[in-house]
């Protein structure tokens, strides 16, 4: 009964999701190219994913951020974020919007063995290959497509991992972005029943236990975890995720920004990617590439922690900031 509440309640979510895409302006920006649902695997639904990028850059390879959406492991579809993706690419990256399969149908960590599927496609395919600067890789994900990208990080930063998920890759992520993500699945305090319920949901049929005890984000985390930049808000009731992430990372000496929203409309879990063109999510993009420009310049200040940001009382910053002022405000906490 549970389960199918869960899928049913999820399955709503994207019908609303729908909805609200049609209300929005879902054109492709004409200063981008794009290739819609290329095949990555033998699943001609679950195993696809798009590439965009901007047409005055075709011949360049690009800093390339892979998308992977959310939707409780039980729904969600690439589609929902084309709208995030196009805004990215409009800022000058590659694109890699991807699709997986749902727990419904096989369960969890399906979509880690097919996040590792893609990789290997687009690293094989030099039509794809050709647009993408595999040194300047990055992951993001919102939601279950966040505990999906963190955990893809974590196997390829450890021998270990890769070995129990039988992962042959040389391939390093240079930075997380995170958008209401989760990082424990199964954790919900004290309530075993509920956990207990929801790994049922979640796993469905998968019965490995020796790589089911190695799907929770925040007991793998070690020094080598990548830069990470999170977007929450107060009123998500997953951001306790973050809250617990960032404990343990601070005890790591990692390097990871929480952006924590708590005044604004539409704050609810998700906001930045069903609101792609709202202010919280422009504020997003603009830290996303300051961070994406920190990384990749050695410039990142190693600090970890959380930013309460009201957007409401946010004075107009002065046009005569200098860019290295906007830098050093953007990746500090």
């Amino acid at each position: 009964m549970l389960k199918k509440m869960y899928i049913k309640m999820f399955k709503y979510t994207d019908i609303s999701a729908k909805k609200r895409m049609l209300r929005q302006n879902i054109k492709k920006p004409e200063s981008l190219k794009q290739q819609l649902d290329i095949m990555y695997g033998e699943d001609k639904i679950n195993n696809t994913f798009d590439i965009i990028y901007p047409v005055s850059q075709e011949n360049k390879k690009l800093t390339t951020i892979i998308n992977i959406h959310g939707g409780g492991y039980v729904a969600g579809l690439k589609e929902l974020c084309i709208i995030h993706c196009y805004r990215l690419a409009e800022t000058g990256y590659c694109v890699i919007n991807m699709e997986y399969t749902k727990a419904e149908t096989k369960g969890f960590p399906t979509p880690i063995f097919e996040t590792f599927q893609l990789l290997n496609y687009i690293q094989s395919h030099e039509e794809i290959a050709r647009h993408i600067d595999f040194d300047k890789l990055f992951l993001c994900g919102d939601s279950a497509g966040g505990h999906i990208s963190a955990l893809v990080a974590n196997i390829l930063e450890s021998d270990d991992l890769k070995q129990k998920f039988g992962v042959k890759s040389n391939l390093k992520v240079k930075g997380l972005i995170l958008h209401s993500p989760v990082f424990g699945v199964f954790k919900f305090g004290k309530l075993r029943y509920l956990r207990k319920k929801m790994e049922e949901v979640v796993y469905n049929e998968y019965n490995n236990q020796s790589i089911k005890n190695c799907c929770n984000n925040l007991e793998l985390l070690s020094k080598n975890f990548p830069p990470c930049i999170i977007f929450t808000a107060n009123n998500d009731i997953l951001n306790i995720h973050t809250n617990i992430l960032i404990k343990k990372a601070k005890k790591l000496n990692l390097a990871v920004y929480n952006y924590n929203f708590i005044t604004g409309k539409n704050l609810f879990h998700d906001f930045t990617i069903s609101y792609p063109d709202g202010k919280e999510a422009k504020f997003a993009r603009q830290k996303t590439k300051l961070f994406i420009d920190a990384v990749l310049n050695n410039t990142l200040i190693n600090s970890c922690g959380k930013k309460n940001i009201s957007l409401l009382k946010q004075k107009k910053e002065d046009s005569t900031q200098s860019t290295k002022s906007e830098k050093e405000n953007a990746i500090s906490c």
